[in-house]
């Protein structure tokens, strides 16, 4: 699906060119942006090894299962009952979570794949979603992250006065963005038919 948007954009903006008969414009547009994104990646692989390096100390120190420790009682309310039915799911969900607030999301994503795993495995109708599943898409989706280590880079690389500016912000859309998910999950759970 995302091949067919990025071709339809191209193609549009192709055309508009062509229509227009601005070829030089077209080329002159083509080049500069090559040259345009291959110096932001150049900026963006210092500031992401750094970042990268600073996050596996997080990690590598214990910062991340602390974290893990602090979200655990919380983990326990979104998710009743989880800990009894099946503990591994529940580790890696606030495993999964751990790591994304710290922005190590490459290092989330075998969490999260886990965590559907052993989510899947206690799903009593196995072609649909399960409540937990669904809470878990919600709080992931949301992805309430503490340090922003990306969108730093991003900013780093674009030369922003102080790309550290965006932390305050980005936790308080975070959070909003997951209060409303887990609110409109509450209202669709009151209304939901019961499986036949």
């Amino acid at each position: 699906m995302i091949n067919i948007i990025w071709f339809v954009i191209l193609s549009a903006g192709i055309l508009t060119f062509m229509i227009k008969g601005d070829t030089k414009g077209l080329l002159q547009a083509m080049t500069d942006s090559a040259q345009n994104s291959i110096e932001l990646l150049m900026a963006l692989l210092g500031i992401m090894a750094v970042w990268s390096g600073i996050m596996k100390l997080c990690e590598k120190s214990g910062i991340v299962d602390a974290l893990a420790k602090i979200l655990s009682p919380v983990m326990r309310i979104l998710f009743p009952n989880l800990e009894k039915k099946n503990k591994k799911a529940l580790g890696s969900i606030v495993m999964n979570i751990a790591t994304n607030m710290m922005g190590l999301s490459n290092a989330a994503t075998p969490f999260g794949i886990k965590a559907m795993k052993e989510l899947q495995s206690i799903n009593p109708v196995k072609e649909r979603a399960s409540d937990y599943m669904i809470t878990f898409i919600i709080i992931n989706g949301a992805c309430v992250q503490l340090l922003p280590a990306t969108v730093i880079s991003i900013r780093a690389g674009l030369n922003a006065k102080d790309p550290s500016d965006i932390i305050l912000p980005t936790i308080i859309t975070t959070l909003i963005a997951l209060i409303a998910g887990l609110v409109s999950n509450a209202i669709f759970r009151s209304r939901k038919v019961p499986h036949s």
